[in-house]
């Protein structure tokens, strides 16, 4: 345990690489680490391109304000409707493909590796960018890129832990105000779908993203639960 604490501490965005070249071993282990992660109901919605061509990494530099960095070697994190195993990965493939890209990054701690997050997604001139440069296929989209290579600079170890941040129980109700998203109400006096659908777990909603449901009985068993809920009933099923 501690020595996991440690890496988490340890790991830095580093911007400054020697001309190491990274092992295709290391490059192995980090992808291994990176679909190690959590997803939502193990949809797994990622795929993964690996560069260590020099022309292609100049190609990065060029197009990319933020990826200027000397780095060997870069991992492109791509989001991936045609590669995932279930429905969830359409609404939460960026909270997953953040996670491995987590994963990454402290595994290449790990590994004596230096890395930096590079921000591609939600820019859409950064993702057509890396889109053409790595000429992208239909149903991918690039999330970021970890530049990873063997550092050359050190920083300290550290933790931005500010207590004034914590919150140790739930907010206190603002008087007046009703505290359940499912008591917001549009202007004509309707429950928003959206509204509703932000507590999907109260709502039972994992179903639907059940693999193989169309989109017709996806709308159907929403409404029905929906109504539920705003009628005061419990959903069958429901704990």
């Amino acid at each position: 345990m501690d020595d996991t604490l440690t890496i988490i501490k340890m790991r830095r965005s580093i911007r400054k690489f020697s001309d190491q070249p990274v092992e295709r071993e290391k490059i192995q282990q980090l992808l291994e680490a990176a679909m190690a992660a959590p997803s939502a109901m193990n949809a797994q919605p990622w795929e993964f391109v690996v560069v260590t061509e020099k022309e292609v990494m100049d190609k990065f530099r060029r197009a990319l304000m933020f990826a200027r960095m000397n780095a060997p070697a870069a991992i492109c994190v791509l989001g991936s409707s045609r590669m995932q195993k279930g429905k969830a990965g359409d609404k939460f493939w960026v909270q997953d493909c953040s996670a491995a890209t987590e994963n990454i990054l402290l595994a290449a701690t790990a590994l004596g590796l230096g890395s930096v997050w590079v921000g591609v997604h939600p820019v859409a001139l950064f993702t057509r960018q890396v889109k053409r440069i790595l000429n992208l296929p239909e149903g991918v989209t690039p999330l970021n890129l970890i530049y990873i290579g063997y550092p050359a600079e050190q920083k300290t170890p550290r933790t931005q832990y500010e207590e004034s941040r914590v919150h140790w129980g739930p907010f206190p109700k603002a008087s007046g105000k009703k505290n359940h998203v499912l008591a917001k109400k549009s202007d004509a006096g309707e429950v928003n779908d959206d509204d509703v659908l932000q507590p999907a777990q109260e709502l039972g909603a994992v179903l639907l993203f059940e693999r193989g449901t169309s989109q017709h009985a996806w709308r159907i068993r929403f409404q029905r639960r929906r109504n539920q809920i705003v009628q005061g009933s419990q959903p069958r099923g429901a704990v």
